[in-house]
């Protein structure tokens, strides 16, 4: 007979503080008459924040048998939190250093506590607080006319003291102009690029140097000698007058950047017309976009580039090109010379070698057009017996009296002699005083020099407009937004335009109706 007895199951609960493990055990006797089975189960709760470490929990077996008692060993993890942020143990909390060169200096123990270290920070002899920082030191240009100095890791801002410019003598005999450090801060004086053309032409180069030359082609009046700008001037000239070979300039290409800018002055039914095209497509002045305006008085047309400060004028017989000396002094070349405020390069030939002849370098800056002959010398002309030069001595006189302090006039008069005795062109004369008048106005002076010719150089102007002598570059229109983006509104066109100019306008008391017109009205409401 078997007889099978069960043991009765025995259950044990060990508790640690804070930690709860459960664990369950089970023994097995070995087969005989009499089975018993044991059955243990300890449970421990792990804490929520504590030390990552190891825990050993006796576990005691009970029954029949001896008791076993076995070890268990629980990984615990904890966490520090700061500023809602949690950190492992072990990590850095934060790192930081305060303006008296203190550092603190926090991390996350193994006994999961935010422990805090603060000590002297290193020095360091850079400003590294700077944007950008700055090396020991480095100085460099602050705002509001102030330089800043790194010593030691402190910074601090000085004032400039500027110095009482220098005064300057210009070769052109130009007055030189004030202008601006790079920094925009200290002032100093500069000489202006001004080279202009007239009649049969006769030039005056960038520093002043007078010469005439006549060429029936395509010239280079300035080029880059160092592209920086992809800036150049072109002009095209024609006989004029067949009997001596004399030429005469017909239009002027400007080239900046990406753009072709055409300006020529046309007959048209007894009517000199300017016209301006830009990439080959012909344009309405005023005419803008971001890097130019163009707009004409209806006898000058006057186009502006603001980047460069460079402006460019012509009005049929005559032109001037003005650039600033701070963008182009030293590298421009072409028949307007180097503007370099020295005389002695004027005469420089594509190769770079100095000629003698400004006529002669002049022939050879042609604009690779194959059927550019060299110009044909004449034989000098005796002067005519009955040459009347009297309207050259009204540039010698009174009227242009406030201009003779500030601008040589001896290469106009020159000029103005020339062209009266040898082209048989009654009023050529009035080219040579006109020219004369517009270096005046880029000096800052407007003329009123035609009443004084006694109708010589009348201009009429196409009715109803009346010519005036003194007057804005761009007229107001019935058209309010023209009248905003070409005259209201402050900006570098403006500041660049704001000349006085001689050209044809409506009557004191009308308004001009349009750009596009030449319909002057006696308000805007009304036609006439």
């Amino acid at each position: 007979m078997t007889t099978t007895t069960d043991s009765p199951t025995t259950t044990t609960t060990t508790t640690t503080p804070t930690t709860t493990t459960e664990i369950t055990t089970t023994t097995t006797q070995p087969p005989t008459t009499t089975s018993t089975t044991t059955e243990t189960t300890t449970t421990t709760q792990a804490p929520t924040t504590g030390p990552t470490s190891q825990i050993s929990t006796p576990i005691a077996l009970t029954g029949r048998t001896q008791p076993v008692t076995l070890p268990v060993t629980l990984p615990l993890i904890c966490h520090c939190f700061h500023n809602g942020k949690k950190f492992s143990s072990g990590s850095i909390v934060y790192n930081e250093t305060d303006h008296d060169g203190y550092c603190y200096l926090g991390y996350c123990d193994e006994n999961c506590h935010v422990v805090q270290k603060h000590y002297k920070c290193d020095p360091s002899p850079n400003c590294n607080d700077e944007t950008p920082p700055r090396q020991n030191g480095e100085t460099w240009n602050g705002k509001n006319c102030s330089v800043g100095i790194c010593n030691n890791g402190s910074v601090t801002y000085q004032h400039i003291q500027c110095p009482t410019p220098e005064p300057l003598v210009c070769a052109n005999t130009f007055p030189a102009i004030k202008v601006k450090d790079d920094d925009e801060c200290c002032p100093h004086y500069e000489c202006q690029c001004m080279c202009y053309g007239w009649g049969d032409p006769h030039y005056v180069t960038f520093d002043g140097t007078y010469y005439a030359f006549q060429g029936n082609c395509s010239y280079w009046l300035v080029k880059e000698i160092l592209p920086k700008y992809n800036f150049s001037v072109m002009i095209d000239n024609v006989y004029c007058d067949s009997l001596d070979g004399l030429s005469c300039p017909q239009s002027i290409t400007v080239f900046y950047k990406s753009f072709k800018i055409f300006i020529t002055q046309k007959d048209i039914k007894g009517i000199f017309t300017n016209q301006i095209s830009v990439n080959d497509k012909p344009v309405s002045p005023a005419y803008q976009n971001d890097d130019f305006r163009v707009a004409t008085t209806g006898i000058d047309t006057v186009l502006i580039i603001p980047k460069i400060h460079a402006k460019v004028t012509f009005s049929g017989l005559i032109f001037s090109i003005s650039l600033p000396y701070s963008e182009f002094g030293g590298n421009t070349q072409g028949q307007c010379g180097t503007c370099d405020n020295n005389r002695t390069d004027d005469c420089m030939l594509p190769s770079g070698k100095i000629d003698p002849s400004c006529p002669h370098m002049a022939h050879k800056w042609h604009s690779n057009n194959s059927h550019c002959a060299p110009p044909v010398q004449p034989l000098p002309t005796p002067t005519p017996i009955t040459c009347n030069t009297t309207i050259c001595e009204i540039i010698k006189s009174s009227v242009f009296e406030a201009c003779h302090k500030i601008l040589d006039y001896r290469p106009f008069v020159e000029g103005c002699e020339f062209d009266v005795c040898h082209m048989h062109i009654h009023h050529i004369g009035c080219s040579s005083l006109k020219a004369y008048a517009e270096a005046c106005a880029d000096a800052g002076l407007c003329i009123d020099w035609r009443r004084a010719t006694k109708g010589l150089c009348e201009y009429k102007c196409p009715s109803p407009k009346v010519y005036k002598a003194c007057s804005p570059l761009i007229e107001p229109t019935c058209d309010s937004w023209y009248n905003q983006k070409f005259i209201d509104t402050a900006d570098v066109f403006s500041a660049m335009t704001d000349v006085k100019l001689e050209g044809c306008y409506c009557s004191n008391g009308s308004i001009l109706l349009s750009s596009n017109s030449n319909e002057c009205v006696p308000d805007c409401g009304k036609k006439r």
